[in-house]
């Protein structure tokens, strides 16, 4: 399954633009992406989500936690501070 994330394009979310993914992170090494995800510990109503992307500099991996239900995960103004 983690395998199958970090081959699928798919753009890296934004803070403004991000489809119930509240929380993830970017790398720009496939291997420390894939590293990352098998640490990632998740609750019920959460799932792992990724993909690879492109911007100016090249390619980036991102892994992510995706909810089935905002109002139920809480606190939607602590989604992912410190993404552009």
């Amino acid at each position: 399954m983690k395998s199958q994330i970090f081959t699928q394009l798919r753009q890296a979310p934004t803070h403004k633009e991000h489809h119930q993914v509240v929380f993830w992170h970017v790398f720009r090494a496939l291997s420390e992406a894939e590293a990352y995800a098998d640490n990632v510990v998740l609750c019920d109503g959460q799932y792992l989500v990724g993909g690879v992307d492109h911007d100016s500099v090249g390619s980036l991996w991102w892994i992510g936690v995706e909810v089935d239900d905002l109002t139920k995960w809480g606190n939607l103004g602590s989604i992912n501070k410190h993404a552009a």
